[in-house]
């Protein structure tokens, strides 16, 4: 009887392992974990904030011609998850909860990787040169959101198995999700997201068209990182059976047009 629990207790100890821990468990902890307190600190901060910025206003006024108070747990969380920043280390977070679990999917991480390095992208392009502020300065949750997330997606990109040229658009659906709530956050606040993402103007349009177009190039990078050696044979293969490159050059003679 005593031989027998020995014996089950093993075996129960043996599938928990193979199951649910590998030599992948750790980084994805860390990940999640760091993710979580970042999403947890970057959301009370909104709660909590009273400084105004470009698109928020924790101090009631007149703003863009009309009196905006952002004082409720309502238009703050509209306002967090307009930020695309926040939107994407909440979706990357759900990756690396799920790996962590064992329930990863790598479908999944190709659309989201080039968001991630594409908000990186912008951020220190667009938005940290108006701060004001030396990297070590930056909040953990901010640093973390733009900085680290970096070294988590080239982490992760090196254990995915297969990234096929046609996957390579599979990015674009993470674009949709995030203008869905860019432009709620205006119906519900009167406000674009950053007082830039201006989706009733061709500037607002324009600088999404240059966010597509960067995000193809980050995924097309990731595509051939993973395909070096069969890079230009894979995209032959795939242009034979794909219209995807009319599109782009659309979007890049769309960008070619001087604004009046």
């Amino acid at each position: 009887m005593y031989n027998k629990k020995l014996l089950l207790i093993k075996h129960f100890q043996d599938h928990v392992k193979e199951a649910f821990i590998n030599e992948r468990t750790p980084f994805y902890f860390i990940s999640t974990i760091c993710m979580f307190f970042s999403i947890l600190l970057s959301y009370m901060s909104a709660i909590y904030n009273k400084e105004n910025f470009s698109d928020f206003f924790p101090t009631k006024g007149q703003y863009y011609g009309m009196e905006i108070h952002d004082n409720t747990i309502l238009d703050k969380t509209c306002w967090y998850f307009s930020q695309i920043t926040h939107h994407t280390i909440t979706l990357l977070f759900f990756y690396f909860f799920l790996a962590f679990i064992n329930r990863k999917s790598e479908n999944y991480f190709k659309m989201v990787a080039p968001l991630a390095l594409t908000i990186s992208i912008l951020y220190f392009i667009l938005l940290f040169p108006r701060q004001q502020l030396s990297l070590h300065q930056l909040p953990f949750y901010n640093f973390f959101s733009h900085f680290m997330i970096i070294f988590l997606v080239f982490g992760e990109i090196i254990y995915v198995n297969n990234y096929t040229f046609e996957e390579t658009t599979h990015c674009f659906i993470f674009i949709l999700t995030c203008l869905c709530s860019i432009f709620i956050n205006y119906t519900l606040r009167g406000v674009w997201s950053y007082n830039l993402i201006k989706l009733d103007s061709f500037s607002g349009w324009k600088l999404v068209s240059k966010t597509v177009i960067l995000m193809y190039m980050l995924s097309f990078g990731l595509f051939a990182l993973k395909n070096r050696s069969s890079v230009f044979s894979s995209m032959n293969l795939s242009l034979k059976h794909s219209y995807f490159f009319s599109g782009m050059i659309g979007i890049i003679l769309f960008n070619s047009v001087s604004t009046k």
